[in-house]
């Protein structure tokens, strides 16, 4: 109490002096909790899904969105045909679930009692939000059997979309969007703060199994081109494996299916093959590009941000 007496007395004597100190300093913290903030919610959160910690990548960089034959000059594979996801789950019993999603997003009409809305969807495997460890808000999620050809079209509706353009209406679930004029039936509602797979600017407000890609797409359809590479392929790890082995395995057999198709043998591409490779990342904050493209700028910020609250 004496010394908050003092200095009580000593902001009385020279008020400006005081003041000035007080702002300088609140500046100081201001700019770095902003930073930081800015941050932790791009660079250091994982995702809203069960044990991140046991959630792998296979591939490391920023490709994006379709890629025709090898991938980069030094062998990397990051993006996948739907084909070679489907080797990779069938030949890698390590993983307890491996997921195959969209490395771009499409903007598509829907139709609903809601009116004509643009709204931004994703391809996703069956198992895409079991691979994730996600259950629905309401409804059910996508499962192994609505990603079959000839199931019945399906949709699940994120929980932002749902509130910001269906005003959180539950007539909504059950109910037959036409998306591109084909009907789907939400089946599900999205958990709340779930935004997909990466962070981004236009999170998807729909999820659609990876074989209504030809019911939406029609001539333009790429599900069945096998040296055609759209796909993020991401799993959850079984207790005990090892990541660099199963990198390894994955690579070989990466291998193995580019030395069976036509489209990367011919020309002299069978001389490729044996360069080309998978690089195993952690995938607990999901897909990120977005930390790849502004990781040295926050760093950079979060250093300059530190300098004014020492100066401070």
């Amino acid at each position: 109490m004496y010394d908050l007496k003092l200095a009580l007395r000593q902001f009385r004597k020279s008020p400006g002096f005081a003041a000035t100190v007080i702002l300088t300093i609140a500046l100081g913290i201001g700019a770095n909790t902003a930073i930081f903030t800015l941050v932790h919610a791009i660079l250091l959160k994982s995702l809203p899904v069960a044990n991140p910690a046991t959630l792998y990548r296979v591939g490391d960089q920023d490709d994006c969105c379709v890629n025709g034959g090898f991938m980069n000059d030094n062998g990397d594979f990051d993006l996948f045909s739907y084909d070679l996801y489907r080797h990779f789950q069938d030949s890698t019993p390590e993983f307890e679930e491996l997921a195959a999603f969209q490395s771009g997003h499409n903007t598509v009409n829907v139709r609903s009692k809601a009116g004509i809305k643009p709204e931004v969807a994703e391809y996703v495997s069956g198992n895409y939000f079991s691979t994730f460890g996600l259950g629905a808000f309401a409804g059910r999620t996508l499962q192994a059997s609505d990603d079959v050809p000839g199931a019945t079209p399906v949709a699940v509706l994120s929980y932002q979309a749902w509130q910001a353009a269906y005003a959180s209406d539950p007539g909504v679930l059950g109910s037959t969007f036409y998306i591109q004029n084909q009907p789907f039936t939400v089946v599900g509602i999205s958990p709340p703060g779930f935004f997909g797979d990466r962070i981004g600017s236009d999170p998807p407000a729909l999820w659609l199994p990876l074989n209504d890609e030809p019911y939406i797409e029609r001539e333009t359809s790429i599900l069945k081109q096998a040296d055609t590479n759209w796909l993020y392929v991401l799993g959850r790890l079984k207790p005990g494996i090892n990541p660099g082995s199963l990198q390894a395995k994955l690579s070989n057999n990466l291998r193995q299916w580019l030395a069976t198709q036509t489209a990367y043998t011919i020309n002299g591409g069978n001389t490729q093959i044996p360069k080309q490779h998978v690089i195993m990342t952690p995938g607990g904050a999901g897909i990120q590009n977005l930390q790849q493209e502004a990781g040295s700028g926050l760093r950079l910020l979060m250093a300059i941000s530190a300098l004014v609250l020492l100066v401070a």
